[in-house]
């Protein structure tokens, strides 16, 4: 009778280990991709340091797509020394996959980018 019991701890400690180490893979989203598409397709309207320029169909199809939230995540200080946060933020806005206040994108976060527009 001690073995059974003793099998069945086993299972049931293997069976919680692999729920949690699924759950925690699982939840994380890997945007990058998706980041280096909208980064290629809609360069000339998040650009960094130049006037905001109307975005291309495409770049609001993606947009549109994509989810903004995520890709907010992935956005490295790399990332912020040539594009501008405020307009990917103003560009989502407009695309109709405006990110929730107090998202952070990049290194700010959403509710202040609402006080600088």
């Amino acid at each position: 009778m001690m073995p059974i019991k003793v099998v069945l701890q086993l299972l049931l400690f293997a069976l919680v280990f692999t729920l949690f180490t699924t759950r925690q893979t699982q939840g994380e989203k890997d945007c990058y991709r998706q980041k280096l598409v909208i980064k290629f397709k809609c360069w000339e309207t998040i650009k960094l340091g130049v006037p905001c320029v109307a975005p291309s169909q495409e770049c609001i199809r993606l947009i549109r797509r994509s989810d903004m939230v995520c890709i907010c995540c992935a956005i490295a200080e790399e990332d912020e020394e040539e594009i501008s946060v405020a307009k990917l933020l103003q560009l989502a806005d407009e695309c109709n996959k405006s990110v929730p206040l107090g998202t952070k994108c990049g290194s700010i976060t959403y509710f202040i980018h609402i006080l600088l527009v």
